[in-house]
């Protein structure tokens, strides 16, 4: 081999190795942000101001568990986007095996709730159809993940 076959193979190896540490500090920071459901708190303002900040704030909306009986009933308010998945670093950590480390992320919109599948390997499911671009939910649709099932309300 020449010399410079050998330099450029050096490079390139070097290369993968800083992409690899690379890949390795961002799952590191990523999975070490806390478990909290997202949630905004607004201060009473008075005037305009308040009117203001009503306008600009999306509708609160909420995802409650039906499925399985064990979790039937908990609540998850989603204010902003949110994760769900296994990870600790997800908005909303769900404790399933066939549920992705990061598996989905919501957000409520004007029109409902968008869903959009985060590559998981089981899939996630509105109204029993699979998830494969981005999609509006309403109020009473169901979104499964994994073995869990939840309704939007």
């Amino acid at each position: 081999m020449s010399d410079a076959l050998l330099t450029l193979l050096k490079w390139c190896l070097l290369a993968l190795v800083y992409l690899f540490f690379f890949r390795v500090l961002q799952a590191t920071w990523f999975g070490s942000t806390t478990n909290v459901t997202v949630r905004t708190v607004a201060k009473p303002r008075s005037g305009r101001s308040q009117r203001k900040q009503e306008a600009v704030s999306p509708a609160v909306s909420h995802l409650v568990v039906l499925e399985p009986p064990v979790l039937a009933g908990r609540q998850y308010s989603i204010s902003g986007d949110t994760i769900i998945g296994r990870a600790a670093g997800c908005q909303i950590s769900l404790d399933d095996t066939y549920i992705s480390q990061l598996h989905a992320r919501v957000s409520p919109g004007d029109s409902g709730m968008l869903i959009e599948d985060l590559g998981s390997t089981n899939g996630t499911y509105v109204n029993r159809e699979r998830v494969t671009a981005p999609v509006i939910g309403g109020a009473g649709d169901l979104v499964q993940l994994g073995g869990i099932v939840m309704e939007i309300r």
